[in-house]
């Protein structure tokens, strides 16, 4: 009987290995030997290290989404899947600061990465529509918004930025959440 893992299963493996280290220092003779199998299997998925990276942020990125968009689905009022739909990608993807340095120090990776960012851009404008219609939210232009959140995002995923303020990825899209979501001057 073979032991050989599912391509499933193996693909897991390799997310998380590379989710929790980046790639700037493995090897593909490296990754093999973590995961136990052959460089060919790792060749199979993508010819270079930096491309099975990416495959694999991608996958990581859709799941997000699809995560982000069924958790605002469950939600009754617009309001509130607006709110469970922007938090609940905040440090879900489990991407480590060297994975997402790893990332960004990539053309394909800052790619998907604004490619991510304009995906939920676009679903959130739904939402703000939605939440119009119904009146739950004040009339705005939904795609000025969005891409002031958009701006927001590209601006918030710097690591200088995050470094210089002591603060997660996560932490602070949170902080630029709570703004957009209940404002910044205090309530009498």
């Amino acid at each position: 009987m073979s032991k050989r893992r599912s391509q499933e299963q193996f693909f897991q493996e390799l997310t998380q290995l590379l989710i929790t280290e980046g790639i700037s220092r493995l090897t593909i003779a490296e990754m093999a030997a973590r995961l136990k199998c052959s460089r060919r299997r790792l060749y199979e998925i993508a010819p270079s290290k930096e491309e099975i990276f990416t495959k694999v942020c991608e996958q990581v990125f859709n799941g997000n989404l699809q995560r982000s968009l069924l958790a605002a689905s469950k939600q009754d009022r617009p309001d509130a899947a607006i709110s469970v739909y922007l938090r609940s990608a905040l440090n879900s993807s489990g991407m480590s600061k060297a994975a997402l340095i790893d990332l960004d120090n990539l053309v394909e990776g800052r790619a998907i990465f604004d490619a991510y960012q304009k995906a939920r851009m676009h679903a959130l404008q739904d939402l703000m529509r939605k939440g119009m219609e119904e009146g739950v939210l004040m009339p705005h232009h939904p795609r000025a918004i969005s891409e002031a959140l958009l701006g927001a995002a590209f601006r918030l995923r710097d690591q200088k930025f995050l470094e210089e303020e002591g603060l997660s990825i996560g932490d602070a899209f949170n902080e630029f959440y709570n703004v957009i979501l209940h404002g910044l001057l205090k309530r009498p």
